[in-house]
């Protein structure tokens, strides 16, 4: 029986769910038998991972020394003890997916890419298919990158990167036949709402990477612009008649930017915590828009016709809403109250026709989803 080890994906980060559940529906439908892997990790606990059936792996890394290679070198009657406690070495995997959102480029620490080429190289030897679902990937102006980003891309069995720009950042070091380009993959996730919120209703989305360093250095002293951004948000939505939501789209950092907004909002905002990344997508479903700074959060709602603002902090949002013909929903929340207000109304009295592209434009997303789920299960069952 197949053991693919899905990675990238989590429990706290509600997009990392979402594109877990949408690998697991795929698998479910198109493989016969398979079991899945997963690595522990402070978002990966192990009840929930022991609730999926999935076998624990044995590794470990930190930093740039990784040790979890060497595990697989243990000796079968140390392995098969192993087993009855539901931990599995990285020479037992069949197949790895990885499904990591965006989290190889410049903005990000240079070890995590290096441990990633050498299990890409692992798995090479071993004739084994590495594929790399669907992600932001890149850029690699960084020199210290580019030797193990070559590996990424043309050591890996498959690898598509999710938009154009990360196509072209990849393309750059491509010597191989591996590398497509395809959107993200949680389109195909179906949503269980059935009707909109009886009251209008917005959804607001914060993410504390726009004021991190990731987004850049200064990131993190805009933090209180970032909260009065979503309060003013809130108020001018609320004076035209629409209830407000706040959604905590992952863990505690989000939440404390939620509890920070609502602290200085002079207004009633719901708060939204606790969901798991489908039932947000449903939630989304009935929301009349949103305005996110989740890359998820944007493509749950667009997939489904509902219209969404961003902000945003990588590539990743420019090309998204670059590939739905929308680049004027892309918002600065530095913007002063008078151009907020403004953009706030132009949003509001387009709705409509945004809904009808956004969901003209999501059947066509489904569509290369589809063909890009062929490519994958032809490379698992080989």
């Amino acid at each position: 029986m197949l053991n693919i080890e899905i990675k990238g994906v989590q429990f706290s980060n509600k997009g990392a769910e979402l594109m877990l559940e949408a690998i697991l529906e795929q698998l479910d439908d198109q493989l016969d038998n398979y079991e899945i892997t997963l690595s522990p990790g402070p978002n990966l606990p192990y009840i929930k991972r022991a609730k999926l059936g999935a076998w624990q792996k044995l590794s470990f890394r930190r930093g740039s020394f990784d040790l979890t290679g060497s595990f697989g070198k243990l000796p079968n009657i140390v392995k098969r003890l192993l087993k009855r406690y539901g931990i599995v070495t990285e020479s037992e995997i069949d197949v790895i997916l990885n499904a990591s959102g965006f989290a190889y480029g410049d903005q990000w620490p240079a070890f995590d890419l290096k441990n990633t080429a050498k299990e890409i190289i692992r798995f090479k030897k071993a004739n084994k298919p590495y594929i790399i679902l669907p992600q932001a990937i890149g850029p690699f102006n960084n020199l210290h990158l580019q030797k193990d980003a070559s590996i990424l891309i043309n050591d890996s069995c498959l690898i598509f990167a999710r938009d154009e720009q990360s196509f072209l950042a990849c393309k750059k070091l491509d010597k191989s036949n591996n590398l497509q380009i395809s959107p993200d993959f949680t389109a195909l996730v179906a949503s269980s709402f059935t009707a909109k919120f009886p009251e209008k209703t917005i959804c607001l989305i914060p993410n504390n990477k726009v004021v991190s360093k990731y987004n850049h250095i200064d990131a993190e002293q805009e933090y209180q612009s970032y909260v009065m951004f979503w309060v003013r948000s809130a108020e001018v939505l609320i004076k035209l008649g629409y209830k407000v939501a706040l959604l905590n789209h992952e863990g505690k950092e989000d939440l404390a930017i939620c509890e920070d907004i609502i602290k200085h909002a002079k207004c009633e905002l719901i708060l939204i915590d606790g969901l798991s990344g489908v039932k947000i997508k449903a939630f989304l479903g009935q929301c009349d828009g949103v305005i996110s700074s989740r890359y998820h959060g944007c493509v749950s709602a667009l997939t489904q016709g509902i219209p969404c603002l961003a902000t945003s902090w990588s590539h990743k949002y420019e090309m998204l809403y670059q590939e739905y013909d929308l680049p004027n929903n892309i918002v600065n929340f530095q913007l002063s109250e008078a151009d907020l207000r403004c953009r706030l109304n132009q949003f509001i009295a387009c709705l409509p026709e945004q809904s009808d592209k956004c969901l003209a434009h999501a059947e066509k997303v489904k569509s290369e989803n589809k063909l890009m789920w062929s490519s994958v299960i032809n490379a698992i069952k080989k």
